[in-house]
């Protein structure tokens, strides 16, 4: 009788513990961040044959896996004016359950390395949206056109306009995630300019904005290899490529769960064609 009890008292013990400690550790969702896809990288725009077979084991992944949502980081196409392309990402990304709501950012692929009035009119004949901002779970989620930082244009000086409207909109302890095409700095803060990273001046600038309002988390793509380096509190996470890689990495996506009190992530390789 008295082994009966003591069992019990541990039993209900342990179960008290699981509910008060396994709170903060709960997972509140998942999200899929897939980047460069980029039709007709491989064969130089004669076709899309690879990336086509590349993204069809990614989609069919995602939609296993049945995320909350999914965020496409931009360089959808090789060539942004290719139609066929065009038409390829877009017929490919319409095959992800309709149940999993998707996010697209443009790359420079999409819209240029300095996207003017004409390019982004053509960007927008094809896709809705170059930014976005919404709510999951007490977490709020940003996306930028990075191609337009740098770029000394409007709207270069209207997205930023916006972009701190967005921020301010929620208080600096909600916890906010920003996805860009191109990464702010791949290893280091005050690392050198190059084709890689955003320049340095607007580097600072936006990561001290980023500071000041909450930001935890920035995804990003354009570097076709994997990177994660930290600063003063947020993680720059650089994804590789579902297409093409130019480094070691296999072609793959992140997989992003947010819990209570943590977010972790983890980048799953795509099947090889060997």
């Amino acid at each position: 009788m008295k082994s009966t009890k003591k069992f019990l008292l541990t039993f209900f013990v342990l179960c008290f513990s699981l509910q008060v400690w396994g709170k903060p550790h709960r997972e509140l969702f998942t999200f899929i961040q897939l980047t460069d896809i980029q039709m007709g990288m491989f064969s130089k725009n004669t076709n899309n044959d690879e990336e086509i077979r590349l993204y069809s084991l990614a989609i069919n992944q995602i939609n296993n896996i049945k995320p909350k949502f999914v965020v496409i980081t931009g360089d959808f196409v090789n060539n942004r004016t290719d139609t066929n392309q065009i038409k390829a990402f877009k017929h490919l990304t319409s095959l992800i359950s309709k149940r999993i709501p998707v996010y697209l950012i443009p790359g420079n692929h999409d819209v240029s390395q300095i996207p003017d009035k004409e390019k982004l009119d053509f960007y927008f004949k094809y896709y809705p949206t170059d930014i976005f901002d919404f709510r999951c779970k007490g977490v709020q989620l940003i996306g930028i056109n990075s191609s337009l930082i740098n770029s000394g244009t409007e709207q270069e000086i209207n997205q930023l306009k916006w972009l701190k409207a967005t921020l301010m909109k929620k208080s600096a302890n909600m916890r906010k995630i920003v996805f860009t095409h191109h990464p702010f700095f791949i290893a280091d803060i005050n690392e050198k300019d190059s084709y890689s990273n955003i320049p340095l001046q607007k580097r600072l600038e936006y990561i001290q904005l980023f500071k000041n309002h909450g930001v935890k988390m920035i995804f990003a793509g354009h570097y076709h290899n994997n990177s994660i380096a930290q600063y003063d509190g947020i993680e720059m996470i650089t994804t590789s490529a579902v297409g093409k890689q130019l480094g070691n990495a296999k072609s793959g996506f992140n997989v992003v769960t947010v819990y209570k009190d943590s977010i972790s992530h983890k980048y799953i390789e795509l099947p090889t064609n060997e």
